[in-house]
């Protein structure tokens, strides 16, 4: 069993811990203590000491060698890593060590990148009386910044928030999402063990309600927060004047398979996009559409390649398909698949809550955007196969609705494939592949209600850094 004392340099010991219970089946994986008001408040003067008089002065290439070292670290501790995702937050061990492979590299593009933060030079004799000058650019770190983290990646996703801003330069308060509160522990243990001194990294794993409390703080120069819209939003209303935030929420991810798709291949990766983590990924695979030339076959194909999945306990190897979260959210997608089915929904397949928090691998058909299952982020294993006969239609409806993140296309014909991707409203099509396909360096985002700004290595490193631009007059 895990068990973490505070991770805040200077704080008083609080000797009160939080339980973290299996999802599946509710054994104890761990405890970490919880901060009192007086070890927040240390957390922020660290966060702050440690910025003017470290931070700013730590040169890119020490900030490398450190963010190496943790890079190292993580890939040397692969399996405790991935048995500690799959068992304090449900995801299939055997998914579990893939994140760890990818969290162990988006550490070294942090280091990597902290070594190419260049300016620019500019142009100054365009005009008279200008040309006299000359100016550039310099990027430096902007501060403290506040990381609120979500279960679903609970190892990567901490490394693209702290490494991503230590990489910029800044010191970090991190907030991990209370299930999975663990993994965040060990990563930043490894920073400490990489020779991070203590107070750039602050974990503080309070509450949802007292983080609230928290994020006007002044002292905050920027918020990254992975999470529900409505937090996140509503977190967006409360920073101070100046903060910059970035916010990762939910979609509906469509994803529309062409007559002339390659059905072989296609099927098994809308079965991964859908199903991969019992669904709980913000770009899972939720509404998919088939030309109605290949519907049957193609049903009836994802019907028996999701029957072959393996629901159950997340640290077996053979499991496909974890729990759900927790019980609310296992109780909620349970009421969202009967609702639809009271609305005309047929189940194809699955439908029942099965024991220790799963449920069984779901596929509707007949259902339409005035279901919670296809308006709403469904955040289950669940998805919903309609056919279609005009790809104009399935832009429209699919652009009526609020959320946009990642949707896809199957075809081999690369016009329709390109005019899908022109005009559907999302952050990212992805053509051949699942939605939820990702890789860390690309930007990775949401439209409209499924967040502000984009992830990624790079484009998380600029959003937390300040670029300056000095001139400089030559008198001679």
């Amino acid at each position: 069993m895990y068990k973490f004392n505070l991770f805040i340099k200077n704080a008083k010991p609080t000797g009160k811990f939080r339980q973290i219970l299996s999802p599946y089946n509710s054994r104890l994986v761990g405890e970490v203590e919880i901060p009192d008001a007086e070890a927040v408040e240390q957390a922020f003067q660290n966060a702050e000491e440690m910025y003017k008089s470290l931070m700013v002065n730590m040169p890119a290439f020490q900030r490398a060698e450190i963010l190496y070292k943790v890079s190292n670290l993580i890939k040397e501790n692969t399996e405790e890593l991935a048995q500690l995702i799959a068992a304090e937050g449900g995801k299939p061990v055997k998914d579990a060590r893939v994140e760890v492979i990818r969290a162990a590299n988006t550490v070294k593009m942090s280091g990597d990148t902290a070594l190419t933060l260049n300016g620019t030079q500019l142009t100054m004799d365009r005009a008279k009386g200008s040309e006299n000058h000359i100016a550039f650019t310099i990027k430096q770190p902007i501060g403290a910044v506040l990381a609120i983290s979500a279960f679903n990646h609970p190892v990567n996703l901490i490394c693209h928030q702290v490494a991503t801003s230590f990489a910029a330069g800044n010191t970090v308060l991190v907030k991990p999402a209370s299930q999975t509160a663990l993994s965040c522990f060990k990563v930043v243990e490894f920073f400490k063990m990489a020779g991070l001194e203590d107070g750039v990294i602050n974990v503080i794993p309070i509450s949802g309600g007292e983080t609230d409390k928290i994020v006007s703080d002044k002292r905050i120069r920027f918020i990254t927060f992975i999470g529900s819209g409505e937090v996140g939003w509503n977190i967006k209303k409360k920073v101070h004047p100046g903060c910059g935030i970035a916010l990762e929420h939910g979609g509906t991810a469509v994803a529309v398979v062409d007559k002339s798709a390659d059905l072989s291949k296609a099927l098994p990766s809308i079965i991964k996009g859908g199903f991969y983590h019992a669904g709980q990924v913000c770009v899972s695979t939720q509404n998919v559409f088939i030309h109605e030339s290949i519907f049957e076959t193609a049903k009836n194909t994802l019907i028996e390649l999701a029957k072959k999945l393996i629901t159950g306990d997340p640290n077996d190897e053979k499991t496909d398909v974890g729990p759900i979260i927790n019980q609310p959210e296992h109780q909620r997608v349970i009421d969202w698949i009967n609702l639809a089915k009271e609305a005309g929904a047929n189940i194809e397949l699955g439908g029942n809550a099965m024991p220790n928090q799963c449920i069984e691998p779901t596929i509707l058909s007949n259902t339409n955007y005035d279901m919670l299952v296809m308006n709403s982020e469904i955040f289950g294993p669940v998805i919903n196969l309609n056919p279609y006969n005009d790809l104009n239609k399935v832009i429209n409806d699919c652009n009526n609705t609020p959320f946009m993140f990642q949707n896809a296309i199957y075809s081999k014909d690369i016009d329709v494939a390109l005019h899908f991707a022109r005009k559907v409203d999302s952050k990212a099509v992805i053509i051949n592949d699942s939605t939820a396909f990702r890789v860390d360096w690309m930007p990775f985002g949401g439209s409209k209600e499924s967040g502000y700004s984009v992830g990624g290595v790079q484009y998380s490193i600029e959003d937390v850094i300040e670029e300056k631009l000095i001139v400089i007059k030559n008198e001679y």
